[in-house]
């Protein structure tokens, strides 16, 4: 007998099961359902978004600090480095080049010279040292007796290293040597270097005659001694170019620590090394009889240095540096400024970050001397 098929108007409730879940797979959400995931879709995307932002902007100022904090240790470094070394192998003061050409009694030039805001428009200080390389130190031949007015400094090449220093000067290199024997006192003296023969020993220099500090020791004795003490003189500047003056290779938008290679700066060929350092200060801890030999009282600016007197004898230097971010806060809501330091004021507000640091470098070489 013929079955008919089941009537397609039959409530659901007589479907079979297979068939109500067919029926429920075909169906469509409802809008409150379509509502409520684009509502929680919204919220996951929008909390991802907020999570990546911030995690960018904490990479962003890690990279920043991290930028920062190597720009102050290398230049710390640098700076702390040369004034450690400051009147290594002289009396603490060089007589001659550099110094002055007027005066019977002129003063020489000091193993630190300080510069207290030199630019005279209330900006970062400077520094300049004056040393002897350890590494090419020699004696001069006690063959030859040199006038005072001399044109070259005679070494013996044949000593044991001798030629292999020789050959590591050059002509535009300064030359200090040290004369022990004197018995007034230990002097130093600086000699530019026109040209070296490493073979036979002989080194052509500007005489030193034009010179009054340097002259005066010769009034009655017109000879050096046979026997000095000699290397290429170390002269640093470190100073801050932050001026739009077309020397240099600093500005106000990029402020550079630089490196002169003599006192007289700035100039084009000096070398620049930090990038972003904002500001320099230096402080001084003297042996004038008023400090403590641990340097634990108050400390002076290069301002109240007289580099004449010997009682301005420098113990110790407290090196202060200021590294700006190379960028602004991207948002504009750090609301940073240039802080006060030593003697300096602070600057006007912006959006830069900053990291400062301080060091005190005892200077040994020039504590263990006095003038004579």
């Amino acid at each position: 007998m013929h079955n008919p098929a089941p009537s397609p108007n039959l409530p659901p409730a007589r479907l079979s099961a297979s068939a109500r879940r067919s029926a429920a797979l075909r169906a469509g959400f409802t809008l409150l359902e379509v509502m409520v995931a684009i509502a929680i879709a919204s919220f996951t995307v929008t909390a991802l978004f907020a999570l990546f932002t911030v995690q960018s902007r904490q990479l962003l100022r890690q990279d920043i600090d991290m930028e920062m904090n190597q720009s102050l240790r290398f230049a710390t470094d640098m700076i702390t480095r040369s004034v450690r070394m400051a009147g290594y192998g002289s009396g603490g003061w060089v007589y001659g080049a550099m110094g002055p050409t007027a005066g019977a009694t002129s003063d020489p030039l000091p193993s630190i010279i300080p510069w207290n805001d030199p630019t005279g428009d209330g900006g970062p200080d400077a520094i300049t040292v004056v040393y002897m390389d350890p590494a090419l130190i020699m004696d001069t031949s006690n063959q030859v007796i040199e006038s005072w007015d001399t044109l070259s400094i005679t070494f013996k090449p044949g000593m044991r290293g001798n030629a292999l220093k020789l050959a590591q000067l050059n002509a535009g290199d300064m030359l200090l040597c040290s004369d022990y024997a004197d018995p007034r006192g230990i002097r130093s003296y600086l000699w530019a270097i026109t040209a070296v023969n490493s073979t036979t020993g002989v080194i052509g220099v500007v005489p030193n005659d034009s010179y009054s500090d340097y002259a005066q020791w010769f009034t009655t004795n017109p000879n050096l001694t046979p026997i000095m003490t000699c290397s290429r003189a170390e002269i640093y500047t470190f100073y801050v170019d932050d001026d739009d003056d077309g020397v240099g290779a600093g500005s106000a938008d990029n402020p550079v620590l630089m490196l002169s290679s003599d006192q007289t700066w700035p100039s084009n060929d000096d070398v620049p090394l930090v990038d972003n350092i904002e500001d320099l200060q230096l402080e001084y801890c003297l042996d004038d009889g008023a400090m403590s030999a641990d340097c634990s009282t108050s400390w002076v600016t290069g301002e109240s240095i007289d580099a004449s007197t010997a009682a301005d004898k420098v113990w110790m230097v407290r090196v202060m540096l200021m590294v700006r971010s190379n960028r602004e806060d991207m948002n504009d809501q750090y609301g940073g400024q240039r802080t006060a330091m030593s003697d300096r004021g602070a600057g006007l507000p912006d959006h830069f970050f900053r990291r400062t640091m301080a060091t005190e470098v005892a200077v040994r070489n020039i504590r263990l001397l006095a003038r004579p």
